[in-house]
């Protein structure tokens, strides 16, 4: 084992992705804590109690204790590196004298609790969905629940077989796949939330190639679900929400897809607070980091609230013509470096980028 350092924290761990590293620690993901930090400072109250059901090395649990100064309990679980965490936690128990810290070795899938959890977290290698049930019976009302998934060939399309077999849908291979892999994860989430009678409202996503991560806050309101397909045409690009069974576009067949959430991705009213919050305390973070954050809550805030985005390269193969760079288009999406949004409709969409390419 090596010793690392991330924020604020010294931890041990693997530097590599071994079968027998129980505790592999990957410096890719230290946007994703940074904004895991941020989500905690912004979102959890004074004197919270947190959950981890997948420690690893305890870097993530361990700077959201420090970082955000939020939690007075957190319990660190993790059945493969209950010794490691156990050591990471000792190397930082200066900093950790106002928090009453828990280690657990326990199956994630069997974890039990007599305490309720403000926040809890669900980081699995592969899929959370066998997971849910333990975290969902400990959440709080009005908790925030955290959940990533890595197990991306289903969710985005490549293995079809395994979304249906553990999402319960249909996710091609589309040049908007990186969102419909958080559509699908985000549907399944919510369909065990009201399985124990919790709304749970999407707040942020955050996506990184083989790595989907969703927040979500569990509403005490009673909202219904914006939860349903879309219909692709693979004749042509076009897309829709609503049941067709023929383009309106080209006239070729509409192949359904889903179910999966139709409801935004984001939460304005929470990104708001994590913005904010994030102005009042940029000393959390480098001065690298806060602006990394900034650029990243802004792009998702301003992104338009519609489903699906288009790509530069689809389109110019469809209409067989040199690619339109995407700095000619305003509304930009973070899921995709080549994909924009619009309100328009396909028809309407192609149409207008005719007439430009004709002046």
């Amino acid at each position: 084992m090596e010793l690392f350092n991330e924020g604020q924290v010294i931890f041990y761990a693997e530097d590599k992705q071994l079968k027998k590293a129980g505790v592999f620690f990957n410096p890719k993901r230290e946007f994703d804590r940074d904004l895991n930090v941020l989500v905690v400072s912004s979102l959890i109250s004074n004197k919270s109690a947190g959950l981890e059901l997948f420690s690893g090395s305890g870097i993530r649990g361990l700077r959201l204790c420090i970082e955000s100064n939020k939690f007075n309990k957190f319990t660190f679980n993790d059945i493969k590196s209950y010794d490691t965490v156990k050591r990471n936690l000792e190397l930082n128990k200066k900093r950790l004298l106002s928090t009453d810290k828990t280690v657990n070795n326990t199956d994630a899938t069997l974890f039990e609790s007599s305490s309720k959890y403000d926040y809890i977290d669900i980081d699995p290698f592969g899929s959370p969905v066998f997971y849910l049930d333990s975290a969902l019976n400990l959440l709080k009302r009005g908790g925030v629940l955290a959940v990533s998934a890595t197990d991306t060939a289903a969710l985005l399309g490549s293995a079809q077989k395994a979304c249906l077999r553990k999402y319960g849908s249909v996710s091609p291979q589309t040049s908007y796949s990186n969102e419909l892999g958080i559509r699908i994860l985000i549907k399944k989430v919510i369909e065990y939330g009201l399985n124990h009678s919790i709304n749970l409202v999407p707040i942020l996503f955050n996506f990184e190639g083989n790595f989907i991560r969703v927040y979500f806050k569990a509403d005490p309101s009673k909202i219904k679900p914006s939860i349903g397909y879309a219909y692709q045409c693979y004749k042509c690009p076009n897309r829709v929400t609503k049941a067709l069974l023929k383009c309106d576009y080209c006239g070729g067949r509409m192949h359904k897809i889903g179910p999966m959430w139709l409801g935004s991705l984001h939460n304005e009213k929470y990104l708001n607070k994590m913005i904010s919050s994030l102005k009042k305390n940029r000393m959390k973070f480098s001065d690298k980091a806060s602006l990394k954050l900034m650029n990243y809550l802004n792009a998702v805030l301003s992104e338009l609230p519609v489903f699906s985005y288009y790509t530069t390269s689809e389109i110019s193969s469809f209409l067989k013509q040199p690619e339109i760079k995407i700095s000619k288009f305003k509304n930009r999406t973070v899921l995709s470096p080549k994909g924009f949004r619009t309100k328009n409709s396909f028809s309407n969409l192609i149409a207008t980028l005719d007439s430009k390419q004709s002046e």
